[in-house]
């Protein structure tokens, strides 16, 4: 009877240790999940900013090379004009 009341107590501990083991491995792969998610989030959230300041630079960059060649065409447009003014001028 002892033995049987000894081996019923020991079943007894090993379920409730088994079912608190199970509680903290639960905790622990939840804790372990967030973490994960939030270093995903962390990560993508870096990206999109590289991102965004790759676009801007090159956005920029763009636009001061249509400002630059505005310019050319614009001095170009000036001479063209010099010159034909002059060649009308010759014409009279």
């Amino acid at each position: 009877m002892r033995r049987r009341l000894a081996f019923l107590s020991a079943v007894g501990f090993v379920s409730a240790f088994s079912v608190a083991a199970c509680g903290v491995e639960e905790q622990v792969q939840q804790r372990v999940e967030e973490e994960v998610q939030q270093q995903i989030e962390e990560e993508v959230q870096e990206g999109q900013q590289w991102v965004e300041e790759q676009v801007q630079q090159e956005r920029t960059q763009i636009e001061e090379q249509a400002q630059g060649a505005q310019k050319q065409v614009e001095e170009e447009m000036q001479d063209l004009q010099k010159q034909v003014e002059e060649k009308v001028g010759e014409g009279q």
